[in-house]
């Protein structure tokens, strides 16, 4: 039990770093900004348990698609490294290497959607969940994962409350903050790959 705990924490916190939901929050709130209170909170629920769909679905069949297609993990490794890398300066930095999809004819189901990929579920989170999964095994990766899930359903469903209470400004500057461990953590597995 001390084993699974210590190995939980670090993938919980490593997750919960890619995932970031505090990004979500300026998106979420602009695509939902018309709707009501009950409306934002069904959305909410919507983007993370589609998240967690594919979350799951990619955690057990990633690596075997992996074999498929010839790669080896530490190729994985490498490629992970790399894109985690440029979501951390992208958090950093404040650019974007993607167009955002905005639209406010959106139904709610495109807004859960736009909001559990690639916000929450993104190519850093999937790369993140096939090396931990080798490192830490599924079982810790997959608690983590849903604990880093229901920790991000908590910040969206109250973004109208986290907004008003921080401001912009704030849930900025703290989305900056994170991008410099998602950095750290990107490098982190760009070096392992090539150790492998």
């Amino acid at each position: 039990m001390a084993d699974f705990v210590s190995a939980f924490i670090p993938a919980f916190f490593y997750i919960l770093f890619i995932v970031d939901p505090l990004v979500s929050i300026p998106m979420f709130i602009s695509l939902t900004k018309r709707r009501s209170t009950r409306e934002m909170h069904a959305a909410a629920s919507k983007a993370v348990l589609i998240a967690g769909v594919i979350a799951v679905l990619f955690l057990f069949l990633g690596p075997p698609l992996l074999g498929v297609l010839h790669v080896s993990l530490g190729d994985f490794k490498i490629a992970g490294g790399i894109v985690l890398s440029l979501l951390g300066l992208e958090a950093i930095l404040g650019i974007r290497l993607q167009k955002a999809e905005k639209s406010e004819k959106d139904s709610l189901m495109t807004v859960a959607v736009l909001i559990a990929t690639p916000m929450l579920t993104g190519p850093g989170l999937m790369s993140a969940l096939i090396v931990l999964s080798d490192e830490q095994g599924a079982t810790v990766t997959l608690a983590a994962t849903i604990a880093a899930l229901a920790a991000s359903w908590v910040v969206l469903y109250n973004a109208p409350l986290i907004r008003k209470l921080l401001g912009n400004q704030v849930i900025a500057i703290g989305s900056k903050v994170v991008g410099v461990p998602i950095l750290a953590l990107g490098i982190s597995y760009a070096r392992a790959g090539i150790i492998a």
